[in-house]
């Protein structure tokens, strides 16, 4: 007479506990995916090497080109404006190349110093020119040097009209970084070489002509 076997309770126990270790995996998958949501990893810090440590040397290439230009109505033109000094050029963006802005391809166009203000903010435009080119030609930025207390520079960008008047006028080290800060005022600030401070031995200009401006209320 053969005994018909009943189902092992070891074997339901050992199932229940698969089941509940399989259940915890994906709950706990589940919160770690909605934490990631709620509170997402920080971005990482800017490297130290992309910070400038210099102003532009603005020394002049051996074939001066100009950035393109934007010509898409997305992407209006820019412009700048000082009578006093026969200044009347487009503004190009020129970019942070790890020590200071690569101005190689600036050619006769003022340049607008990434990081620096510009329209809509309040803040401090930094705008570099050359004061002489590789073919000896003068410069954009030439004369800023004669320009006066009360002088007008005109910024334009499109339909947008911001006017400054100039406020000083000063020769600084090209260490010195703090030209460039962000300000609480709109302020524009031109940067050039001091052609009379240039060391031919080591190929680089030892003082920058620097021209800042606050905005005044358009006339």
């Amino acid at each position: 007479m053969s005994r018909s076997r009943l189902p092992s309770s070891r074997g339901k126990s050992n199932s229940l506990i698969f089941r509940l270790i399989l259940l915890g995996i994906v709950l706990g998958a589940g919160f770690l995916v909605i934490q990631r949501f709620r509170h997402p990893p920080e971005a990482a810090a800017p490297e130290f090497a992309a910070l400038p440590t210099l102003t532009p040397s603005l020394i002049p290439t051996e074939s001066p080109t100009a950035v393109p230009i934007p010509t898409n109505t997305a992407y209006p033109r820019a412009n700048i404006n000082a009578p006093t000094v026969g200044i009347n050029a487009d503004i190009v963006d020129v970019y942070l190349d790890g020590q200071s802005w690569d101005v190689t391809q600036l050619g006769n166009n003022v340049g607008h110093l990434q990081g620096t203000g510009w329209f809509g903010k309040t803040g401090n435009i930094g705008l570099a020119g050359h004061v002489e080119l590789a073919d000896g030609r003068v410069g954009i930025f030439r004369n800023i040097e004669k320009m006066a207390k009360g002088d007008p520079i005109t910024l334009t960008l499109g339909d947008l009209k911001q006017d400054y008047r100039v406020t000083e006028v000063k020769r600084t080290n090209p260490t010195d970084l703090t030209i460039l800060e962000p300000s609480t005022v709109d302020t524009i600030t031109l940067i050039t070489c001091d052609i009379g401070a240039y060391n031919l031995l080591q190929n680089t200009y030892q003082d920058r002509i620097v021209v800042v401006a606050q905005r005044v209320q358009s006339s």
